[in-house]
């Protein structure tokens, strides 16, 4: 398969450098499988021979990698160095597609299931966040970049039986009519691995058969070219996690650069893809209004996204966050403010900026993306009721059990159509979106 030609900051991004690549043996048996292998073997570098396991060997090599929670941040010390593993299994047919619960031989990867359940409760509950319950597609865990603040940068392992992820996924939607929104690869990048995987183009084909609900393709990748000429039919969401140019270069210097991520949004919105933007994670260097205006000014000249997605950057308390942004580069007040909040925030979800930082930087960003996209919904994601509640004109999308989620289970295009833009609605309106 011939490689995708793709604009880089670096041409190497292309390259999985590796010390270790391990296949599972059933890999090589099956023909389609055994293509894949090939055509992701030609983006891998690696010093070592391939190591070829038995599955229970193959699996306690994925084990060794270290248990699911806790995983260290690759941060700015570890960017560029090969990854510990690359790892290429099969998933199987599977037994029960449609059940919630899974079994170790449901796992793509220790602790992790093909059908990983997001849930809403235990966010409020154990980190006092907003979130939505839904069922996330999961066909690979670890990430073909290496941005600064992400814990699975140190290895990519996926599994390569395209035919019968499909066919579990076709099974799990069918039996699961009240989700309408799926989100694929929350732990991995999938357009990072594109085309040579082949699942995105698969599913992509897939629920557009299946006429109904929507596939979310999530990802700071580039490689869309083989997207464009599908016959869609407006079943697939192409969400973007976007930054200014200086971020970027600072904390994703081994990702496609933004200006590759507006261009492939552009390409699939002129494609007829429904498209959205995270501005995710928001790292408020000096002059950070300015660079965010001027992204957002990039993004619509390119396209019109549905909807746009605000996060700072969270989950990393302040004693680590030096290690991840050079502490000099961020805005003074901001940076002053976190260090006040330091004991208060140790272990929150929204660490290491106070909630009222955040809620003033995310209605900066509100007034700026309006100005540009007026006709683009808003959002938060994992934020606290306070800090939705602070940030009153995000009160039209909801704030309560009916909130807008970029990826909630019942987010589809049509329910955004739904949602009014501009002044709040009242309470008694939320019904519009049914079953929220």
């Amino acid at each position: 398969m011939a490689r995708a030609v793709r604009s880089r900051h670096d041409p190497g991004i292309d390259l999985l450098r590796t010390d270790r690549v391990i296949v599972a043996r059933g890999v090589l048996a099956d023909a389609r499988c055994r293509e894949r292998l090939d055509a992701m073997l030609a983006r891998v570098e690696t010093a070592q021979a391939l190591e070829v396991l038995d599955d229970g060997d193959f699996e306690r090599a994925l084990a060794e990698l270290g248990p699911r929670q806790g995983r260290p941040r690759v941060g700015l010390e570890a960017r560029g160095r090969p990854k510990a593993l690359v790892a290429f299994g099969m998933l199987g047919p599977g037994r029960d597609p449609t059940s919630r619960a899974g079994g170790a031989e449901d796992e793509i990867f220790p602790g992790y299931s093909w059908r990983e359940l997001r849930d809403g409760r235990e966010q409020a509950a154990e980190h006092g966040v907003r979130c939505q319950t839904a069922i996330e597609i999961q066909s690979a865990v670890g990430c073909p970049f290496d941005c600064a603040y992400c814990p699975y940068g140190s290895f990519v392992s996926l599994r390569l039986d395209v035919e019968h992820i499909v066919e579990r996924v076709t099974a799990l939607v069918r039996g699961h009519p009240d989700q309408t929104l799926w989100k694929l690869n929350n732990r991995s990048d999938t357009l990072g691995l594109e085309p040579e995987y082949g699942l995105a183009r698969a599913l992509v084909e897939r629920f557009a058969e299946l006429d109904g609900p929507t596939l979310m393709l999530y990802s700071k990748g580039d490689a869309v070219e083989h997207l464009t000429g599908l016959a869609h039919g407006g079943r697939t969401v192409a969400c973007f996690t976007l930054t200014p140019d200086r971020v970027a270069a600072l904390v994703e210097a081994g990702a496609p650069g933004p200006q590759a991520r507006i261009a492939a949004l552009g390409a699939l919105d002129r494609a007829g893809y429904p498209t959205r933007v995270r501005l995710s994670p928001v790292v408020p260097l000096v002059g950070w209004p300015e660079a965010y205006a001027e992204l957002v000014e990039r993004v619509a000249e390119a396209g019109a996204p549905e909807l746009v997605t605000l996060w700072t950057l969270s989950m990393i308390d302040f004693a680590e966050l030096g290690a991840i942004v050079p502490l000099e580069r961020l805005y003074p007040e901001v940076l002053a403010e976190a260090r006040a909040a330091a004991d208060t925030l140790r272990g929150d979800k929204g660490a290491p900026f106070p909630p009222a930082t955040r809620a003033r930087i995310y209605r900066e960003l509100i007034a700026t993306v309006r100005a540009r996209l007026p006709r683009a919904r808003v959002s938060l994601c994992l934020e606290s009721p306070a800090v939705w509640d602070t940030v009153g004109a995000l009160r039209s999308l909801g704030g309560g059990a009916g909130f807008v989620c970029n990826c909630g289970p019942r987010v589809t295009p049509e329910a955004l159509r739904l949602v009014e833009l501009g002044r709040p609605r009242r309470r008694a309106r939320r019904d519009r979106l049914p079953g929220w």
